[in-house]
Order: structure tokens, then C-alpha cells, then sequence
């Protein structure tokens, strides 16, 4: 391929995510674009995800692959391995300096947001540790700036606890991700949170929706049950794509099953009033 692919119809695009389908970059482009994505967001790496994206032969692969599939983010999720934050109130020197390397490589992709999630080792379950994320994310804004990038920052924290973090970052370049799944599994409404962070102006404009892990009586919830919602979300938040989340590592065919689903919710969020 030559061309880069963006094959949205219309204006809200479908991406899917690198580190749900391999660790092997290449591969997973392919695999996005045959099952129908539009963007293809990638993964710093680390860890158990695959070499990390500031190894110089790592950096010029991914930029081919932008040649190929759009790449409009850059997600560090091996920032949940290490911490972004320290007790009492600090940020993770190691955090910061991984999260340098990635604003770089975001750069040279082209990316236009950094994405940084809070759960594992970075879960802001403190007061502390919340004191600290601000810290950390608020260093990162003023990197990000300079990059002309958006820093966008995930948690299970529900949107009265996320605007606080927020507003204690009180910096332009920061926005708030709503993820269905993770949203519900914490117990928060997902809708409630688009129109909370979405009134604030802090909601980033690109949703992530998956199934959550349980349902509310602690049953397996149904395959997609998910995306039956996104309609409205996407009419409330008004994103301009959808990343599609679920385990994908086994099952390209869900991944097209999804990405199909989300061209039935984007048609259905253009109607005028929500059924």
C-alpha cells in the first residue's frame, strides 16, 4: 500500500486498537484494515506488549505503517505497569521519562493525541496518589503543548471524581476519555459522563466502547450488548470516532463484527430525535 487508508463514511471514523489485536504492529495494521478500520491506534509498547516504540527500528516501521492506516493516537499503556504516580503527591519520575519518549514518537507519527491511561499502578485510588497524577499529567500538558498535541487521560473514576482531577490539572491540552466498559464495570453511567465532561468542554472526542467484564448482577454479559447505547453517546458527546476495544487477539472476526456495529450506531446517531 501507498496511500494512506481513511476510509471513515462520513465525519466519525472507526479506529481500532493496535494492543488488542498483537503485538506485532505490522500485523495488527493489516489485520485492521482487512476487518475494516479506519485509524489504527498504536501502542507505545513495554512490558508485555511488544518492543517499545523509541527502539529507532521500532519508530521507522510505525511510520511506514502511518503511510498505510492513519494513526491519529499514540497510546502508553505501559504507564499502568510502572505508575504515574508516587505517595504523597508525586509523580513517577519513570512514568514521566517513558511518557517523553512517547510524546516524541507521537510527533513523528503525526499522532495528534497522547493517550495515557490511570488503572493498575496508576490507578488514582488515593488521595495521594490523586495529588500526584495532577502532577504528572499536568507536567505532560505542558510538554504535550509544545508539541501541539492533546493529552488524553483514562480512569475508572466516575465524572464527578474525573472533573476534580481535571480541574486540578487546570490545563488547556487536557481532555477526559469516556470507555463504556470500564465506566460500567466501575459502576458509572457512561451517558451521565459524556454529558457531565461533555459540558465542561473537557471530553476527548473519540470514544472508546467495549463490553464491560460483568454485568450488574455479576453475570457475562452478551457480546455487543455495548454498542447499543453508542447511538446516543455519540449524538451527546459529539465524537468524531470510535475506537472499538474488545479482545480481538483471537478473533479478527469479531473485530470486523464490532467495527460493523459502529457504522450501524454512527447511521442511527444521525437521526434527530433518540428512540
Amino acid at each position: 500500500m501507498t496511500a494512506v487508508a481513511d476510509r471513515g463514511r462520513g465525519p466519525t471514523a472507526v479506529a481500532a486498537p493496535q494492543w488488542r489485536i498483537s503485538t506485532d504492529r505490522r500485523s495488527a495494521a493489516r489485520v485492521a484494515l482487512a476487518e475494516g478500520a479506519d485509524h489504527l491506534h498504536l501502542d507505545f509498547g513495554g512490558a508485555h506488549r511488544g518492543p517499545m516504540l523509541s527502539d529507532p527500528r521500532e519508530l521507522r516501521e510505525a511510520e511506514a505503517i502511518a503511510k498505510d492506516i492513519r494513526v491519529p493516537v499514540l497510546a502508553v499503556n505501559h504507564v499502568n505497569d510502572i505508575g504515574l504516580a508516587e505517595e504523597p503527591g508525586r509523580a513517577n519520575p519513570a512514568a514521566l521519562g517513558l511518557l517523553e519518549r512517547a510524546l516524541e514518537c507521537a510527533r513523528r507519527l503525526g499522532a495528534r493525541v497522547l493517550h495515557v491511561p490511570g488503572f493498575r499502578r496508576s490507578l488514582p485510588a488515593t488521595e495521594g496518589l490523586r495529588a500526584g497524577t495532577a502532577h504528572a499529567l499536568r507536567d505532560l500538558c505542558e510538554r504535550a503543548a509544545r508539541a501541539d498535541l492533546t493529552l488524553a487521560y483514562e480512569s475508572p473514576l466516575g465524572p464527578a471524581d474525573s472533573l476534580a482531577l481535571a480541574r486540578s490539572v487546570d490545563h488547556p491540552a487536557l481532555r477526559l476519555v469516556l470507555d463504556t466498559g470500564n465506566l460500567l464495570d466501575a459502576g458509572a453511567d457512561p451517558l451521565r459522563f459524556a454529558d457531565l465532561v461533555g459540558a465542561a468542554g473537557l471530553l476527548l472526542p473519540d470514544l472508546h466502547v467495549k463490553d464491560p467484564a460483568h454485568t450488574t448482577d455479576g453475570a457475562t454479559p452478551v457480546p455487543g450488548a455495548a454498542f447499543d447505547a453508542l447511538p446516543g453517546l455519540l449524538r451527546r458527546s459529539g465524537a468524531r470516532s470510535v475506537l472499538v476495544e474488545n479482545d480481538y487477539t483471537h478473533s479478527p472476526s469479531r473485530l470486523r463484527t464490532d467495527v460493523a456495529r459502529c457504522r450501524t450506531a454512527i447511521g442511527l446517531s444521525h437521526t434527530k430525535d433518540e428512540r
